[in-house]
């Protein structure tokens, strides 16, 4: 008889002496033969798999005389884990079905209950199945917290979070039948990461970063659904062996407005908590996370706890509100200094000081992934040593500082010097660059006329990046002359870091524009080529005046979305928004720019950075759920100001690549000016508001009154209308809301994703 998975679920009983012959009926009086058929009974042998066996296996396992041996030959022929026959063993077989879970092996073990690797019954797909503790099942408080786990595991989806696929009550049907709690996670082969670096050594900083973005974006998501998960640390970090990871045990983390634990309770490690934390868990908000993140990179690059715990809590608690731990630069020399300064700053004791939300330390780690080599620092000498570097020749008729730029830049580059234009010129011809560092000050042919030079001779503006610095020109001055054909500037004195970074981002966009890296014989026969014919090739087209922008734009978006101060969609709603109602407007007298499609193109582009200003107000103001009072309404309305001096200080540094900055600065201050003159916060009136900011005002409230706030929900598409045309008297430009009332139908196509 060969009897299915089905059959054993109707009641038939599955007798391993069946397929041997009626000579072997005496074996079903043995314990062995009793416990087989339990065993097959009960599903932890499957009875597929023990009917897939060979016959000769089958009637050798049926007729050994003792548990023991009958157990070991299951596991040797792979029927069972050796877990699973020391549970049997043991006494502990009932334990080893859960619902419609087999138990294989245990995977963790903690104070609120047991991981293990366990296997659906129907779908044979492994899974991480988390039991709660037998000793901590009576308390309904910790029972809630156990379920609160699993819930707040179920609202997350994101590859770098363990997946929450079930969750329930499994009834025992056994002596002493206690039920037992579960719920059950994806299962990930994998190390954590406290057991992976002391396995195998702290990580390189480029592997470092880029599997502290991961778990940085793991967060965000975590942040964006209100929880803090509080017990960030290396043993809550999973890493699979294609290097991605996964962030698990949420079982402390503090869902919106709801505690689980009690007061005075010390929740997390004390090694990797947050000072604030330490002192009041239920006050910290997602900045603690961020610490443990720090502390958790810390390890990581350093194969060292930061606060070693000493055995001696209140010590150690003393330890972590008095000092610091050495940077990690100190402990590891080779990992650069902007890596260390990154952790240094994720560890600060003021919350205000460390990064904004995990989402800008996950843009953070994933710039310095693009520069820090990918291999041990052995191996990528031996591949300098074979391609060659980027070279980089610096222009500066101060030896002094040619020395020093030299000194940052010679460990990852071919540098080169020069004390002015004409000898730059020769050596260019010679030794293609690169990038080209000119001051602006240089004797004979000044910088500027450097640059014109270059370029006139090169007609691929990516086959050599120019960097202008000045000591004696404001940064506006040297902002405006980097228009003229540098790719960036700076102003001394600088930091090497700085200049570093700098030299880096501009190789990295030749080599990403250019179609990769151009390094050694080949980037110098193409750049003397380029250098030494006439410009006899049709220059590439120049790229779209508001890409950068919208770049910028997209990224300012996705903050202020990852942080709920603005909905899903936002980027491409404002911009739609923007080119709906430019397309309504009238043509005549200034209005006339709202049919120029270079103008329409660069508002679309920098509509969406109106509100950036919010990432500066507290986030508590932003989140009240009730209507502000005048002194909090005051904090709000600083956002216009910040926001537009935060893009107007990028624009001293970057207008060369984003000329659009100073518009975007228009629409963050004035958005919220009103046409009588009684909005903020320069109260202007009529056409002294700028119509950049006019235009995106409209958008900006159809927007808002069409998105959940913290104090109502969203209103409908009639209402809104309703409330911009007809109840705001004296808000709008007279002439926009016409076009706004003519365009409302688009409007509400756009907000429907249209």
């Amino acid at each position: 008889m060969r009897s299915s998975l089905a059959d054993a679920h109707r009641g038939h009983t599955h007798h391993p002496v069946d397929t041997l012959g009626e000579s072997s009926v005496e074996l079903s009086l043995s314990p062995a033969y009793s416990l087989l058929t339990w065993l097959l009974d009960a599903l932890i042998v499957l009875p597929e798999e023990w009917d897939e066996l060979p016959p000769h296996d089958r009637e050798q396992a049926s007729q050994l005389t003792t548990t023991d041996a009958l157990l070991d030959r299951l596991v040797a022929r792979h029927l069972l884990t050796a877990y699973q026959a020391e549970a049997v063993r043991s006494g502990r077989g009932e334990d080893l079905v859960l619902g419609h879970y087999r138990v294989l092996d245990v995977l963790g073990q903690g104070g609120m209950g047991t991981v293990y690797r366990a296997e659906h019954l129907q779908l044979r797909r492994q899974v991480a199945l988390k039991v709660m503790a037998r000793a901590v099942e009576g308390n309904p408080r910790l029972l809630h917290r156990f379920y609160a786990e699993a819930r707040a595991v179920a609202r997350l989806q994101h590859p770098n979070i363990i997946t929450c696929f079930d969750a329930g009550l499994a009834a025992r049907t056994g002596p002493g039948g206690q039920a037992r709690d579960y719920f059950v996670m994806e299962f990930c082969p994998g190390q954590d990461l406290y057991a992976l670096i002391r396995e195998k050594g702290p990580l390189t900083p480029h592997r470092a970063c880029d599997l502290f973005r991961q778990i940085a974006e793991a967060l965000a998501e975590a942040h964006k659904h209100g929880l803090v998960h509080r017990d960030i640390k290396p043993s809550n970090v999973l890493v699979t062996p294609d290097w991605q990871a996964k962030v698990l045990d949420f079982g402390l983390a503090r869902l919106p407005n709801r505690n689980v634990t009690e007061a005075g309770t010390l929740l997390g490690t004390v090694g990797y908590m947050a000072p604030e934390q330490a002192r009041d868990p239920h006050a910290v908000d997602a900045r603690a996370d961020l610490w443990s993140l720090g502390a958790t990179l810390y390890w990581a690059l350093t194969g060292r706890e930061p606060y070693p715990e000493t055995g001696n809590p209140v010590r150690d608690l003393h330890r972590r509100f008095s000092t610091s731990p050495d940077p990690v630069r100190t402990v590891r020399p080779e990992v650069p200094a902007e890596v260390s300064e990154l952790v240094a700053r994720l560890m600060d004791n003021d919350p205000d000081q460390r990064f904004p939300s995990a989402r800008t330390v996950a843009v953070a780690l994933t710039g310095f992934t693009h520069w820090l080599p990918s291999v041990p620092a052995i191996a990528a000498a031996a591949a300098a040593a074979k391609t060659g570097k980027e070279r980089v020749l610096i222009v500066d008729d101060e030896p002094s500082l040619r020395r020093w730029m030299t000194a940052v830049l010679k460990g990852q580059y071919e540098v080169r010097e020069a004390g002015d234009a004409e000898s730059a010129l020769a050596d260019i011809a010679r030794h293609p660059p690169d990038v080209v560092v000119a001051d602006v000050n240089l004797p004979g042919l000044s910088g500027p006329e450097l640059v014109a030079k270059i370029r006139s001779a090169i007609p691929d503006p990516d086959a050599v990046k120019i960097l202008l610095v000045s000591g004696a020109l404001p940064t506006e001055a040297l902002g405006g002359l980097a228009v003229e054909g540098a790719d960036d500037f700076l102003s001394k004195p600088f930091s090497s870091p700085d200049f570093l970074s700098r030299i880096r981002s501009l190789v990295l966009r030749r080599d990403a524009r250019g179609g990769g890296p151009k390094t050694g014989v080949a980037s110098a026969q193409r750049a003397t080529a380029v250098m030494t014919r006439p410009a006899d090739r049709t220059p590439p087209p120049p790229a779209r005046p508001a890409a950068t922008a919208e770049a910028l734009a997209f990224t300012v978006s996705r903050l202020l979305t990852e942080t709920n101060l603005a909905a899903d969609g936002h980027w491409s709603r404002a911009g739609r928004y923007v080119r709906a109602l430019c397309s309504a407007a009238g043509g005549d007298g200034e209005y006339a720019r709202l049919k120029d499609p270079t103008y329409v193109d660069l508002l679309t582009a920098v509509a969406p950075v109106y509100d950036v200003g919010l990432l500066a107000v507290p986030r508590n103001v932003l989140m009240k759920p009730d209507r502000l009072d005048e002194d909090e309404r005051s904090v709000v309305q600083t956002h216009t100001t910040a926001g537009s001096e935060v893009l107007m200080a990028v624009a001293g540094r970057f207008a060369a690549d984003v000329p659009s900055l100073p518009l975007a600065a228009e629409v963050a201050r004035s958005h919220h000016e009103r046409w009588d003159g009684s909005g903020y916060p320069d109260c202007l009136t009529g056409q002294e508001i700028p119509l950049s900011a006019r235009v995106v005002a409209l958008c900006a409230v159809y927007e808002a009154l069409r998105s959940r706030r913290p104090h109502r929900p969203p209103l409908s598409h009639g209402r809104a209308v309703k409330m911009i045309v007809s109840e705001c008297p004296g808000q709008f430009d007279p002439v926009l809301l016409a076009a706004f009332a003519a365009a409302a139908p688009r409007f509400d196509q756009i907000h429907q994703g249209g």
